[in-house]
Formats: structure tokens, sequence, C-alpha cells
């Protein structure tokens, strides 16, 4: 990326030119290195300006700061692109950037699983070309930026996930994005304390939807809840997928082991297989699929890149923690994706025995209590030998699934993470599989050391 270009596309001012050329952006001055444009962003608890100095002696060609910013003598005579806003002038970049690049660019959203469905999706389109997406979980105000802006000059495809917490958070993501098609991967109460319901999650997310160009095309699940809302804010094509209606553009069927059978119109049936378990995994594959054949793989190719797919980290991921096998689904969660996992592990084989563990969904507000006495009487009374809660409102799920049936003396409620650190590892027996699944800020993976220890 020229400089000259860069700084017009930020509206910025260059102190200095740099002296090597503009290959990538970064706002981690860890992650700084030659050719990187650090971007100091201002966040509730820190200041990436404190930062910029840290990042030229990691190897960053030049920085953007704001206009403003008196930089320390160490860094006052290098290349500083001077802006009125590093955060504002990064959603500039990026913006000028998408409308520069020329793949095939697919927006991936939804409540649970998003990130799933966008590895999914990448891995079977890489089978019909380069195919650039979004690394890790990178899909919010700063993350979706900073992938479109790492979107390679060769790729034939894209896949960007976008997520949300909050009202009018779509916006700045679709404006950048643009996509050329977009898929849903489902639509549930995560972040409802934000949003109230249910149905305010849908018309946020259905933002993206609206950002698809007509000619275009958006992958729904059929019957996900508020889909009426995603539906209406399609000005593109509509392509269904289900894993119940056979009226449906993409029909699914579970199968054993991680096997959807899919069904498309006269086409042969094919194959699918990833080894993710659960009918919440089946349908993100089934969109998946239909998401790359639409965007122009063919079945073979989609196939040929499915074999590609690595799940991502800490999403039903299966290891070994000494003599106990443990389940580590801790990424994140809430009620949808909670009510998934469990569901799932009751259908999962384990001759052992089960043990759930679970966190804290966090984000639910008022109605943290109801919705996780919910989970507890949908799902907690299953085929495990013992239920465990960890952090304050899991206590509600432990009542839910009691009043649902469960034994009381087969539950047991820690305070912390720590807590369930120094107990749970006298309470799992050698053999059992043990399911761990809560919100990312309760931190449950840590509980892997703690058993291996």
């Amino acid at each position: 990326m020229k400089a000259e270009l860069l700084a017009r596309w930020a509206g910025g001012d260059w102190s200095a030119l740099p002296t090597f050329p503009l290959t990538r952006v970064t706002q981690d001055s860890r992650a700084a290195c030659l050719g990187a444009l650090y971007v100091a962003l201002k966040g509730p608890n820190h200041d990436g300006h404190d930062f910029v100095s840290a990042a030229f002696k990691a190897g960053a060609t030049a920085a953007m700061v704001r206009a403003d910013w008196a930089p320390p003598a160490e860094v006052a005579a290098l290349p500083l692109l001077r802006v009125a806003d590093p955060a504002a002038a990064l959603l500039a970049l990026a913006k000028h950037r998408r409308a520069a690049l020329k793949p095939f660019v697919c927006g991936v959203t939804g409540s649970a699983g998003k990130t799933t469905l966008k590895e999914l999706a990448a891995a079977m389109l890489s089978g019909a070309g380069p195919t650039a997406a979004t690394p890790g979980n990178y899909n919010n105000e700063v993350g979706l930026p900073l992938s479109v802006l790492a979107i390679p000059e060769d790729a034939r495809f894209a896949v960007i996930e976008a997520g949300i917490s909050h009202p009018g958070d779509m916006d700045p993501l679709a404006d950048i994005l643009r996509p050329n098609a977009a898929a849903v991967s489902s639509i549930g109460p995560a972040h409802i304390a934000s949003f109230g319901t249910v149905e305010a999650i849908a018309e946020e997310k259905a933002k993206l939807l609206a950002a698809v160009r007509p000619k275009g095309f958006a992958v729904l699940p059929l019957g996900v809840p508020g889909e009426a809302a995603l539906r209406a804010a399609c000005r593109c094509r509509v392509v269904t997928a289900s894993l119940s209606d056979p009226a449906a553009d993409y029909v699914g069927e579970p199968l054993a082991r991680g096997v959807v059978r899919v069904r498309h119109g006269d086409e042969p049936a094919v194959l699918l297989e990833t080894g993710l378990c659960g009918e919440h995994n089946a349908s993100n594959v089934l969109v998946a699929y239909a998401l790359a054949r639409e965007a122009g793989a063919t079945a073979g190719q989609a196939l040929a890149g499915l074999a590609t797919f690595k799940a991502p980290p800490m999403r039903w991921e299966a290891l070994e923690a000494g003599p106990v096998r443990v389940i580590n689904d801790a990424y994140n969660a809430n009620p949808l994706s909670m009510r998934a996992a469990l569901e799932t592990f009751a259908g999962t084989e384990a001759p052992g025995g089960k043990v759930v563990c679970v966190g804290d969904m966090l984000e639910l507000g008022d109605a943290s209590d109801a919705q996780h006495r919910a989970v507890g009487e949908a799902s907690g009374n299953g085929p495990w030998r013992l239920l465990a809660g960890v952090g304050p409102a899991a206590r509600a799920l432990l009542e839910g699934a009691v009043k649902a049936g469960y034994p009381p003396s087969k539950t047991v409620w820690f305070a912390t993470v720590g807590e369930a650190a120094e107990a749970l590892p006298l309470l799992v027996r050698p053999g059992e599989t043990l399911l761990l699944k809560g919100s990312r800020g309760m931190r449950l993976e840590t509980l892997i050391g703690a058993l291996r220890r």
C-alpha cells in the first residue's frame, strides 16, 4: 500500500514518509514487524499511543496517531501518519481498501457458531480458488477493518465475520464490507442485555444482509428466530437451508460422527464430513456448503476444500487431561449455544460416564437468572453423573435442572473458577468425559491445567 494513498484514505498527513513499503496494518504493538503500520487506538483501559515506541522497537515501519499527540523524542523523527481520530481513520482505510478489492466477499454473522461457519465456508471455497478469511474472531469495529485490510490482492474469495454487542454496531461493519453474499448461522439471546429482545438482535444482524449487493445472495437457515426481519432486509436473492424442511434449497441430514448428507435440487447427494457433532454444527455445515456453492464452488471443489477444515480452538475440542477426556467448548456461551452444547453432549458416546461443568453466560442483563434457569430446565437434566456450575449466575442453571428432575445430590456449585480448579479434579473420575461450557470471561479452560496437574 502506497503511503501517499493511505494518507489520502485516512484523511491525514505524514510527518515523514516511510522508508519501507507498508504491507500490513496492526493495532498490536507486540505484533508489529517490518512493513507494518501500527494504529494507536484508545480503549477503555489503555491508550495505544503509550505503545508507539514499543511498536517501532518491534519492527513497525510507521504508526498512525492522533494529530494532537506529542511524540516522545525517540519516535518524533519516525514516520507518523497524523489523523484526527485513529479509530475513525482505520474504518476509512478499510472502506477504501474494500472498494479497491476484487474478491467475491462473503459476510458471516450470527448469535452463535459464526466463527465455525466462517471457517467451514472458507475451507470449502478454498477448493475453488485462493480464499482469505477473518483471522480468529476479529469481527468487531477493530477486528473487521483489520481483516479487510489483510485480504491479499490475489484472493478470489474472502469470508469475513461480523459480530455485534450493542445496537448500531453493525452499521459501520456493513458499510465497510458491502458483501457480495452473506450468511447467518443462528439468532438467539446473545448480548440481550444490550438489545432487550431477540427480535432486536435479528434486526441489527439484518443490516449485514441489507448491505449485500442486489445481484448477490443471502443464505438463511429456515425457521431461524427473526427470519421475517432477516428476509425483509434483503435486496438480494435469498437461499434457504434446513435440516428438516424438504422445501429448502439445501436440505441436510445429520448422520453419525459429524457427517451431514446434503441434497440440492436434482444433484446427487453429497456427504460432508467434519467431525463436528450436534444439530447446531450440522446446520453450520449445511449453510457453509450453500454459501460456497452459490458463490461459485462446484460440489467437488467444496468437498476438496472441506478436507482442509480444522475446527477453531475451544469449539468442541476433544483432548486428554490425565485420565479424563475433556470436551473444551468454553470459547464462549449464550443460551442458544449452551442448550446446543448440552443436548449434543447428551447424545455423545462416553463409555466411562459424563460430567458437565458450566460457567456463567454473561451479558444477559436483567434476564440472566431467568435465562440460566430456563436452560437448566430444558437441557440440564441429562445423562451425566455430576453437574457443576461456576459463577454467580450458574447457580440458577443448576436450580433449573433440579426443577426439571435432576437429583440435587448430583450438583455442585463453585463461586469462582479458582474454587472449581481446587475441587473439580477430586470429583471427576478416571475414564469420564468432562464438558466445559461457559462465557469467555469465565475462563473455564483453565480447569484443564488443574486436571492435568
